[in-house]
């Protein structure tokens, strides 16, 4: 069910930037990491494999996976930077790029900060998290997760950075959106795959992962609750949370019926992700129906309507590009 899981951590991140429901979608992207490495980590030793033809085969498969829909929806919000300039500068970070380095950033989601979301201009803005992942994606197709002792040394350096943070540089954004921050979740999902191979689960039932994602529902709703000093244990519950969900949902049995829904479903996540920008400049240029005034922001009563516009551009994108990728994609993977 790892498709439907990650359809709704990327609506969680929409809440957030669209609707100022926070921390639901920091802890998210977070979420999105751990995934990322156990799914990435998995798929080199089971899939790929560490061979010349198997790293060429698994980085065309990804750019596959990231560019062609990047690219359409980046283009897109470029016309609608043309169209409808007043309504983008709700969002400072939304503008053509002017120089050849913003350009290549913005062509290559390779944003050149310690803290991609800070670069500026960003015409998917969402896409800052996509720099994080290139970056781990490239350590794991080079073997940084190849043995379980390598995963280790890369789990204890990843918690070595965060303790560093806390003595030398006390900052939320270095041990969230940092390229380095990362690096704890994306280990802890790579440790994941070492821990089912010496410890699977037997069986798991699915109101075990659903209460389990309650619990990380409500970590982040009560996080601004908390008295200061607890705050930062959140933090590191919310990766305790998302490490046993994906444990127990990859030893999850479902039908073939159920598993032709999760494929489906999660389809949408990618472009929900990236394009919940965009869709809120149409939303507001079309509609306008409880939108903030000065920003891309709304109010819970523009929620449904947004929603559809939303669901629909993506089915849009799902039908007449992503299946047609994913069709390429499993033609390429059998030349393995």
């Amino acid at each position: 069910m790892f498709g439907i899981l990650r359809t709704l951590l990327a609506l969680n991140v929409v809440l957030l930037h669209i609707f100022n429901v926070y921390t639901i979608g920091n802890y998210s992207v977070s979420f999105f990491f751990l995934l990322s490495g156990f799914l990435m980590t998995l798929i080199m030793h089971e899939t790929y494999g560490y061979s010349l033809k198997g790293f060429k085969i698994f980085w065309a498969n990804r750019i596959l996976r990231l560019y062609p829909i990047y690219w359409i929806f980046a283009t897109f919000t470029i016309l609608l930077i043309i169209v409808f300039p007043e309504i983008t500068l709700r969002e400072p970070l939304i503008k053509i790029p002017n120089s050849i380095i913003e350009w290549l950033a913005n062509i290559t989601m390779i944003f050149p900060k310690i803290v991609p979301h800070r670069f500026n201009p960003i015409l998917l803005p969402a896409a800052w998290a996509l720099t994080n992942e290139i970056l781990f994606y490239l350590l794991i197709s080079f073997g940084i997760s190849k043995t379980a002792k390598r995963t280790l040394v890369w789990l204890v350096l990843s918690i070595g950075y965060y303790i560093g943070t806390y003595i030398y540089y006390d900052i939320e954004t270095y041990r969230y959106s940092a390229i380095f921050a990362s690096s704890l979740p994306f280990a802890l999902g790579a440790s994941l795959y070492w821990l089912i191979k010496i410890k699977p689960l037997r069986k798991v039932r699915i109101k075990y992962v659903v209460c389990l994602y309650i619990g990380f529902l409500l970590n982040a709703h009560f996080k601004s609750k908390l008295p200061i000093e607890l705050v930062e244990l959140s933090i590191y519950l919310n990766m305790l949370i998302a490490f046993f969900m994906v444990y127990m949902l990859f030893h999850l049995k479902l039908s073939k019926k159920w598993k032709e829904w999760d494929y489906y479903i999660g389809m949408y996540s990618y472009p929900i992700y990236l394009s919940h920008y965009l869709v809120a400049i149409l939303y507001v240029a079309l509609i306008g129906y409880g939108v903030n005034n000065t920003k891309l922001k709304m109010g819970f009563i523009a929620l449904p309507i947004y929603s559809i516009l939303l669901f629909f551009i993506c089915f849009l994108v799902v039908q007449f590009v992503d299946k047609r990728i994913n069709n390429l994609k499993r033609k390429i993977k059998k030349t393995l």
